[in-house]
């Protein structure tokens, strides 16, 4: 997945259909959504963080853990 460098901001009620469509995407696998990685996705729909920074973070702590 490309970043993007300037995104339009997504409405609330948008961004909460996408999580949904997230998490029943995720419950087809047998997957739950965390509360960290829905906490990802808040931080990105609002703007403070972007992808590779997410990454990035994801990255250090799971390197930390291993």
């Amino acid at each position: 997945m490309k970043p993007h460098s300037s995104r339009k901001p997504v409405s609330d009620a948008l961004h909460k259909q996408r999580i949904q469509s997230v998490a029943g995407t995720m419950a087809i696998e047998g997957i739950t959504l965390t509360e960290a990685s829905r906490q990802n996705l808040d931080r990105y729909a609002r703007g403070q963080a972007d992808f590779q920074q997410i990454m990035s973070e994801l990255k250090a702590k799971y390197q930390r853990a291993k």
